[in-house]
């Protein structure tokens, strides 16, 4: 059996906090977990970085500041040369791939 630690809040407190009183529907910020540290996912709050080789976009974003040699960059290929076909880079969507030079990336 689990035992839980005990919150100075009620659940029924938090779940009042994450309503929307605009649209009138219950929320919750989004997340993310780099593999050390958990952050707020805000769509323009992201390093973004683009490289097109012809019909292929190479997109990379990550945490504003992140340098591009660290491995923290989350980077995929957007293939338009028949259809679209997107890949990660290392076959994953995980934020640990550099950034320095996308065309050179393993994609899968």
């Amino acid at each position: 059996m689990t035992t839980f630690s005990k919150t100075r809040y009620t659940p029924q407190a938090m779940q009042n906090w994450g309503f929307d009183d605009t649209f009138k529907v219950p929320t919750a910020e989004p997340l993310g977990y780099d593999g050390v540290n958990l952050t707020r996912n805000q769509a323009d709050a992201v390093a973004v970085k683009i490289t097109v080789v012809g019909s292929v976009t190479y997109l990379a974003i990550a945490a504003p500041g992140t340098p591009q040699a660290t491995a923290k960059w989350q980077v995929k290929k957007i293939d338009e040369t028949t259809g679209t076909v997107i890949t990660f880079a290392n076959g994953d969507s995980n934020f640990d791939n550099v950034a320095t030079d996308l065309t050179a990336l393993t994609y899968s």
